[in-house]
């Protein structure tokens, strides 16, 4: 068993989200509670997109070596496209 105040406001936010689900109060609460935990239980950000690392294969290789230069030129182009 667990029991836990909230503010008014929220309370009344539950009651109105149970009622447009059809679902009770408690079980509102219940999928809240479950949803952050799954959320906030993960080891860290990296585990969450470690499937996605490593997985692009285009583009210059030296990207975040010439990022400065990249910028400086966009700013060039920008400034003198206006002249």
């Amino acid at each position: 068993m667990l029991s836990v105040r909230v503010s008014e406001k929220t309370r009344r936010a539950v009651a109105r989200r149970a009622r447009a689900s059809g679902r009770t109060e408690s079980a509102v609460v219940r999928q809240a509670i479950e949803d952050y935990v799954e959320r906030e239980s993960t080891e860290a950000p990296y585990e969450a997109l470690r499937s996605l690392l490593g997985l692009v294969r285009d583009g210059p290789s030296d990207l975040s070596e010439r990022s400065g230069d990249r910028v400086r030129s966009l700013l060039l182009a920008r400034r003198s496209g206006r002249k």
